[in-house]
């Protein structure tokens, strides 16, 4: 036993090197977080700016509506959706409207590339496909689909043939 504890010994020092090395480096590449502040202990200094997000130029072409898939059949109807352009487009609060009324509003979803399918039934929600919650099909032919953003413009449409 007398013979392994200098080796043991070595063992943890090198081992505590080793690690305030890392810890070390760590804190050297990377920000700290702040620790939140005790309530009473803050003096207020400035004003709190809530920035909106800046609305899109009305003529900006930002989504497309692609096709209308299995119109008349709840189960798989669909409404399949484009994005044009580039950059995160988030949808909370966007419109898919038909001509007699049925709105479809849709939840905190960001679009940011390729296609999104708004189904007309049942379903669990995922990025690239949600769900309407409709127990009969809402679309008919040579229907108009009409999406509007949260400001109430036109932004895409769509004649079902």
């Amino acid at each position: 036993m007398k013979k392994l504890f200098p080796y043991l010994l070595l063992n943890i020092i090198v081992s505590a090197v080793t690690t305030l090395a890392v810890l070390m480096a760590w804190d050297a590449l990377h920000v700290r977080e702040q620790r939140p502040v005790e309530p009473s202990s803050v003096q207020p200094t400035a004003a709190v700016v809530v920035l909106q997000p800046t609305p899109l130029p009305v003529d900006a072409v930002v989504i497309r509506v692609e096709s209308v898939v299995g119109v008349g059949d709840v189960q798989n109807e669909l409404v399949r959706l484009v994005r044009e352009g580039s950059g995160d487009l988030p949808l909370e609060g966007w419109t898919l409207q038909d001509e007699n009324g049925n709105k479809y509003t849709f939840p905190k979803v960001d679009f940011i590339t390729g296609a999104i399918e708004v189904h007309t039934g049942s379903g669990p929600d995922t990025a690239v496909e949600l769900h309407w919650g409709q127990t009969a099909s809402v679309w008919q032919p040579g229907e108009t689909v009409k999406v509007f953003d949260p400001q109430g413009v036109l932004r895409a449409s769509y004649q079902i043939p």
